[in-house]
């Protein structure tokens, strides 16, 4: 029995031992890498949206829900954890996959005043979704000849016990993020990580602009130095707020390779931005903070960034951040 009841669900459990099994593993990422193949040779010949296409439908399908239960059992926690009443709950904006990431309001009872609350769901599912996602990402790798290794989980408890380790030591290197205030068991396997709640909206959503640019690329150099690797840069990851950027949902990555960790993330944060503005002008703000090596380093990262599903470049802009990272490592 979990701390609020645990209901078992058969078909959940069935599902998760047969997906978890290492044939059905390997004929998955076999057939869904054909498919995969096939849609992207069709966008280059034909200039379809096959592998957009292929990969929105994969994500709405496995997409976990907040259906009725998790809202109950979310507003149990907050009662009785966190003092509140009158709570309301809500999904959160940007895209969302890996966990369900909802904005809890409520009345403080001691207060009677109003409170925010940022609280993401993770459970086996969503640790399952990331093993299969790691599985491409590093076929990916290999294909690529790149020194990189991602990292997954065992079970929802552990994807919630990291994010909250490196938000706390995003914060420690004055890295604006969210405070955490705690990690709270639920019914079956869910687990809720409560956050503060940033008052703002997703980089993806926000109007884009130099200043903001060089607050992205400062705040990867800052988790650069003090050995903090995100392996999951994209602008959804990233909130503005009164003009501030915050980072939210670090994913695991192999230590050991840790140069080529962080030259990756640079190289996502790269894709990410010449997505909405010129690649010349990206990399240019990118020359203000890092040096041609490291941006030479990230350029041979760029095919293997554009490898995530939710990174997306056209052939032309492509081949223009490429061109504009080269010019910067010719003698």
């Amino acid at each position: 029995m979990g701390e609020y009841g645990r209901a078992p669900d058969v078909l959940e459990r069935a599902g998760h031992a047969v997906l978890n099994n290492f044939f059905v593993e390997a004929a998955l990422v076999f057939l869904i890498s054909v498919l995969y193949i096939s849609a992207q040779g069709a966008d280059r010949l034909l200039g379809t949206g096959f592998r957009r296409t292929l990969l929105d439908w994969m994500q709405a399908v496995s997409r976990d829900r907040l259906n009725f239960l998790r809202k109950a059992q979310i507003r149990h926690v907050f009662k009785k954890k966190y003092g509140m009443k009158k709570i309301k709950i809500r999904l959160a904006g940007g895209s969302y996959w890996l966990s369900i990431p909802c904005i809890v309001k409520g009345v403080c009872k001691k207060t009677r005043s109003e409170r925010k609350f940022l609280a993401k769901v993770m459970n086996e599912r969503s640790a399952l979704k990331h093993k299969y996602m790691t599985l491409f990402r590093n076929i990916g790798v290999i294909a690529e000849g790149v020194d990189l290794k991602f990292d997954d989980y065992h079970c929802g408890l552990e994807m919630g016990q990291y994010e909250r380790l490196c938000l706390e030591k995003l914060r420690n290197a004055s890295v604006n993020a969210p405070k955490v205030y705690g990690l709270h068991k639920m019914g079956g396997a869910d687990y809720m990580l409560v956050m503060e709640y940033i008052d703002g909206k997703p980089l993806s959503k926000a109007e884009m602009s130099g200043e903001i640019m060089d607050q992205l690329f400062l705040i990867l150099k800052k988790m650069r130095e003090n050995g903090i690797l995100h392996g999951d840069v994209k602008l959804d990851n990233f909130m503005l707020s009164n003009g501030r950027v915050y980072v939210f949902d670090c994913l695991k990555i192999d230590r050991s390779g840790i140069e080529e960790a962080a030259a990756f993330d640079l190289a996502c944060l790269l894709c990410a931005l010449s997505g909405r503005l010129p690649p010349g002008e990206v990399v240019k703000n990118a020359r203000k903070f890092y040096s041609p090596s490291d941006l030479g380093r990230a350029a041979g990262m760029v095919d293997m960034a554009l490898y995530k599903a939710d990174l997306n470049l056209s052939d032309d802009r492509k081949k223009e951040l490429k061109e504009s990272l080269k010019a910067l490592t010719l003698p």
